[in-house]
């Protein structure tokens, strides 16, 4: 069964994709920022992951660069809801640094879960 790890500082956030995710039958893990992100993905291989660009600690981007140079972006799916600057900007540079998707706060689920979906075929 294909494992998925959502990080994002907004609990509410994470229970409402896990539970989303969960219901495809995917087994979920979350995480509340980059680091504690980071000690998971080093240590288990996910089949995708689902990150916030603004987080406190480790943000998003040093997730994706991270990711990069693990060679597991193709299978990062970054999201955001702006901040400083508006959420597409944040979005474009995810894609920069090779993020497989991007997605608006608030996330279309149907759509999320497609691009999910066709991630873990892509590697499988």
């Amino acid at each position: 069964m294909p494992t998925i790890l959502i990080i994002d500082d907004n609990e509410q956030f994470n229970l409402m994709l896990k539970s989303a995710l969960e219901i495809k039958g995917y087994n979920v893990e979350t995480a509340k920022n980059g680091k504690e992100a980071k000690t998971l993905y080093q240590n288990k291989t996910y089949d995708v992951i689902i990150t916030d660009i603004i987080m406190p600690d480790v943000n998003g981007y040093e997730v994706i660069l991270d990711l990069r140079r693990l060679n597991m972006s193709d299978r990062t799916i970054a999201v955001s809801g702006g901040g400083r600057t508006s959420a597409e900007y944040y979005l474009m540079t995810a894609q920069h640094f090779d993020a497989a998707a991007t997605f608006n706060k608030p996330v279309d689920l149907q759509a999320l879960r497609a691009k999910v979906e066709e991630i873990i075929k892509s590697h499988s």
